[in-house]
This record gives C-alpha cells, structure tokens and sequence, in this order.
C-alpha cells in the first residue's frame, strides 16, 4: 500500500508537470494569433492531476475515478497518435523529443493507474474477505 501512495504522488507530480509544460508549449508559440484557444484546449488536461490528488488522499474512496482516468489517458495517446498519422509526423511542438517524451509518459502513467488498480482491487478483497471471517465469527460466539 506504501507503494500505491509514492506511484500515486509521482503520478500527481507528473500530471501537474505535464500540463504546466503543455501550456507554455503552446503560450510559446509565437505565430498563433488564437493562442488563449489553444491554452483552453490544453487546459482540459488538468483533470488528470485533480483525480491523482482525489487519489493520493483517499484512494479507497475515489477509486471509481480510476476508469476515467484510464479512459482519458488512452483517448490522449490515440488522438495524439492519430494526429501525427494525419500529418506525417510526430511532430506538434516542433521537436519530435517532446512528442514522444508526451506519448511515452502517457503510456507510463496509464501502466502506473493499471497497477494501482489492480493493487487496490486486490486490497479491496482481503478487507471483504478479512469482514466476513469477522462477521462470521460474530454469528458463531452469538450461537
């Protein structure tokens, strides 16, 4: 459980990293005159780091979450990829190191909330399994 709290942090730190980054890739573009729709656009990113924080303090009870995020951050890689499909090329930013740094730690975060999942899938069992050997004991000395 200690290391689903560190990979929930790292994966919050991440997140907030990720948008921060995207932002001042797009605010640096200087040739766009519609740059505060692009800030928009970036912006709708944010819910990522919002559902890690929901996460790192109470992971039991926003664990429903973790479908969403698991939703959103293949929907990103794809469109990303099918993006740079259409133009031909892995380029958004103007560098390919950062579409690929982008993709790659898209990747890396949907693996980390597939492992957290599964961990606490698994928690989730043991305290129902450890609640009704409890329960069943109960019923047992009440008898």
């Amino acid at each position: 459980m200690k290391i689903n709290r560190l990979l929930i942090l790292v994966l919050f730190i991440y997140e907030i990293i990720r948008v921060i980054v995207l932002a001042i890739l797009l605010i640096l573009q200087e040739n766009n005159p519609s740059i505060f729709i692009m800030v928009v656009f970036a912006t709708q990113g944010a819910f990522f780091p919002i559902i890690t924080l929901f996460l790192c303090l109470d992971t039991i009870r926003y664990k429903e979450y973790i479908p969403l995020f698991m939703a959103g951050k293949c929907i990103g890689v794809f469109v990303l990829l099918s993006w740079s499909l259409y133009t031909r090329q892995l380029e958004i930013s103007g560098n390919f190191l950062n579409e690929i740094t982008l993709i790659s730690g898209d990747i890396l975060a949907l693996a980390a909330i597939i492992f957290i999942k599964k961990d606490i899938n698994i928690q989730s069992e043991i305290h129902k399994q450890q609640n009704n050997e409890k329960t069943e004991m109960e019923e047992n000395e009440c008898v």
